[in-house]
């Protein structure tokens, strides 16, 4: 959600305009910019999933927008981008462990229940 202001914010300032009247307006006005509706039509992304605009107001007051880099800055040629990797773990990798998870707890319960019905009749 702060790449999409980032991204709204270099999209909108200037060589020569002032960084933080930018930033203001974009922060104060939000809804200006489309950066929920943009949000919204990604995958998975409800707007009821996102934070209310007020918390972002609150946050940049404390952490000045300007001051945070975009998400592409992260990224390398030879490592790729930490966000994909993200992405994929939640996507792909959590899931799996979570069933990985799930089958071991199954066979677990289900040879305690089949010791403990063979325990008694011994």
């Amino acid at each position: 959600m702060v790449d999409c202001y980032l991204t709204t914010y270099y999209n909108h300032k200037s060589v020569f305009g002032n960084r933080k009247q930018v930033a203001d307006e974009i922060i104060e006005h939000p809804q200006d910019y489309h950066i929920y509706e943009g949000l919204s039509t990604l995958t998975n992304i409800s707007r009821y999933d996102l934070p209310d605009p007020e918390v972002y107001k609150d946050f940049f007051k404390l952490n000045p927008l300007y001051d945070f880099q975009q998400l592409s800055a992260t990224c390398t040629y030879f490592r790729g981008c930490p966000i994909n990797r993200l992405d994929v773990a939640i996507a792909y990798d959590l899931p799996e462990l979570v069933g990985t998870h799930k089958k071991l707890i199954e066979n677990a319960l289900a040879e305690a229940e089949s010791q403990s019905t063979a325990a008694p009749g011994s």
